[in-house]
């Protein structure tokens, strides 16, 4: 019996060593080494290095277990101790239409251009004389107002009175249009509000040029150009700029939560197809009314191509804080003055539960406690009917729940997908909209946190000023307005690794692929950023300082910056920076007492070369010194330090350009 076991054991550790044979023999694509990884796995780890196999994280670990993948046809980034985390994923972009924002035929009127209402009608003054009379004046999603500032059809008409314009609020919940523009779209006196929105009249049934939420807008928009139909060209070049946009701020993933109509579902997978889209990207398409509802449930197809996927529908219950539509129970408010339900109760638990009975996730738009409190009602009784295992429904924004409505989110695991940043940028402004009380109350993270609340961050431009993740950062972690001292609740700060982790795998919850992102592990897709900060020991301040270097999605760079330096190992030659020249006949290498290194300055500059262990840890500057342009080396001997054999790595920086190697130590 003893022999067995014996033989059993050196049976299964033959087959084991022949495993790990194989697994150390693999050569991966891409290796990532000498840095920080923070992982945000379940148990938060942290190592040096990570290696990625056709587009699919091979392994992480320490420089010494990751550069065994490393081979011929292997690129590699040396990061000198930066930080790497998960690709950000948005909880709520909007892909196509951010990118539209910076079509050439519109009028800018976004944040800093137009910051008031006299910054608006001047810029339109100025481009009016620019135009022949009848040319549309179609404004971008952006202009902002001063605190109790009106802007009507009256006040357009004296800077453009023969040309129609159409101007949209940054919140996106309102538009301002002028009496030419009105005339085109043919509204008056009798015109009828569409469902869920207002034509804004006076007290003689004249409009007023206001129209409150995209039904009503639209009325106008779709002759306003870059609001109309759009060709596939315009809309693929939309596509891409937001994409490229995503990539530089540091999103690898990111969930389009209002797509118009379905044509625009059908354009996102064919452009997955082609591989246009390379963002991840997660769609939910807008449900207008309950017949639209009926019609879509009937007809809809699921898609998930890997690259996109089509995860369900979007409703909205009010509007906005400026424009005095979100839905309180406090009506005399400022932020609630002129709110409404979008739908009767009745309507919207008929709706969401149309719509939950397809097995999609329902997400929908509410700010106020009284319309939070409504869209909770509906998913309840939509659950209770049709109880189904994990649905994940969304509340989006839900700035100010009570503790009854957070209660309620925790027992029927509702997700929150909201925007931390708009505690900094807008603070001040919804203090003087609302009041003390209702202030207690706006976004309670730490404590939804702590009761278990699905948590997930995005960014929500264009209604946002700025795009970059620092600003959520900034806001979760330190909750300080941007233009006074004030901090709004401390007590409700996260810790930069909550807010972290929220906004990657909190987001990745809430579109259902948490198995495949939001975490660097083994079997994950190899979706990542290099950030110029370490986020766990930066101070908190120093988060508007952040920014992404380099973005890689399915292990794919999609976005650099060029601070970060792709090298590979094939015959031992370096991929080149422009300024610098490596000659990787280093001399010689292996080598056992002393070895040189080589390079070609394009042009004079100051140059800096370091030496590091195996583990990152600098041993020495060669030099640190201005070099004129031409050829030169300079030694690296053992002599002077206490080395062991193995792995050595050298540094070259001119400039913003580096370069780096390896050197390879016998004795």
């Amino acid at each position: 019996m003893k022999t067995n076991t014996i033989l059993w054991v050196i049976f299964f550790s033959c087959i084991f060593t022949a495993n790990s044979s194989l697994l150390f023999s693999e050569v991966a694509d891409f290796i990532l080494f000498n840095g920080k990884i923070i992982t945000v796995d379940a148990q938060d780890n942290i190592y040096e290095a990570i290696a990625i196999k056709n587009g699919i994280i091979l392994r992480v670990g320490s420089n010494q277990e990751i550069l065994k993948f490393d081979g011929a046809g292997c690129k590699r980034i040396d990061l000198h101790g930066k930080t790497v985390t998960p690709g950000l994923v948005d909880s709520h972009f909007h892909l196509m239409y951010w990118g539209q924002q910076f079509w050439p035929g519109y009028l800018n009127i976004r944040h800093p251009a137009v910051t008031s209402k006299a910054d608006l009608l001047n810029l339109i003054k100025e481009y009016v004389k620019k135009l022949k009379p009848g040319e549309w004046i179609s404004g971008n999603q952006g202009f902002t107002l001063k605190m109790n500032e009106t802007l009507d059809r009256w006040d357009l008409d004296k800077v453009c009175p023969d040309n129609p314009a159409y101007l949209r609020h940054c919140s996106g919940q309102y538009s301002v249009v002028n009496s030419k523009a009105l005339e085109i779209a043919k509204i008056d006196k009798n015109t009828p509000n569409p469902h869920s929105s207002r034509i804004v009249k006076d007290s003689t049934g004249e409009p007023t040029g206001i129209l409150m939420h995209y039904p009503a807008e639209n009325l106008v928009g779709q002759f306003a150009p870059g609001y109309g139909e759009l060709s596939e060209e315009e809309e693929r070049e939309s596509i891409d700029r937001g994409q490229k946009l995503c990539f530089e701020a540091g999103y690898t993933s990111v969930q389009d939560v209002i797509v118009g109509n379905f044509n625009d579902i059908l354009l996102y997978k064919k452009f997955a197809d082609s591989s246009i889209l390379k963002v991840r990207l997660y769609a939910l398409l807008y449900i207008n009314n309950e017949e639209q509802a009926n019609n879509v449930a009937q007809a809809y197809k699921p898609i998930n191509t890997g690259r996109f996927t089509f995860g369900g529908w979007k409703l909205a219950m009010d509007g906005g804080l400026a424009a005095r539509t979100i839905l309180m129970y406090n009506k005399k408010l400022f932020a609630s003055s002129q709110s409404y339900p979008y739908f009767e109760q009745d309507e919207l638990n008929r709706i969401v539960k149309i719509l939950h009975n397809t097995g999609l996730q329902v997400a929908i738009h509410v700010c106020g406690d009284e319309g939070i409190d409504m869209s909770i009602n509906a998913f309840e009784q939509a659950m209770q009917a049709n109880p189904r295992p994990d649905p994940r429904h969304r509340i989006e924004h839900g700035l100010f729940p009570s503790l009854n409505a957070m209660q309620r989110f925790q027992k029927n695991k509702i997700i929150l997908s909201t925007q931390p940043q708009w505690i900094t940028w807008y603070g001040d402004s919804y203090s003087q909209m609302t009041d003390s009380s209702t202030m207690r109350r706006l976004l309670p993270l730490k404590t939804m946190l702590n009761m278990g609340i699905p948590l997930a961050f995005g960014c929500d431009v264009p209604a946002s000023t700025y795009q970059e993740p620092k600003w959520a950062f900034f806001g979760a972690t330190i909750r300080k307005s941007a233009q006074t001292p004030t901090i709004f609740n401390p007590e409700e700060r996260l810790t930069i690794q909550e807010a972290l982790r929220i906004h990657t795998m909190g987001s990745a919850y809430a579109s259902f692929s948490e198995k495949t992102t939001g975490s660097l592990e083994p079997g994950k897709f190899a979706d990542l950023v290099i950030w110029s900060h370490d986020l766990y020991t930066m101070a908190p301040c120093e988060a508007i300082e952040l920014n992404a270097e380099l973005t890689m999605v399915n292990g794919e760079i999609v976005y650099t910056d060029g601070k970060n330096v792709v090298t590979s190992v094939d015959n031992d030659h370096t991929i080149l920076s422009p300024d610098i020249r490596l000659y990787h006949y280093i001399s010689p290498n292996p080598f056992s007492k002393a070895t040189s290194i080589n390079y070609q300055l394009q042009t004079a500059g100051r140059v800096k070369i370091d030496i590091f262990n195996s583990l990152g840890k600098k041993i020495t500057t060669l030099i640190d010194e201005w070099q004129e342009a031409g050829n030169h080396s300079c030694e690296f001997g053992v002599r002077n330090y206490e080395l062991s054999a193995g792995m050595y790595y050298y540094r070259i920086q001119v400039g913003e350009r580096t370069e780096s190697g390896r050197l390879l130590l016998i004795k």
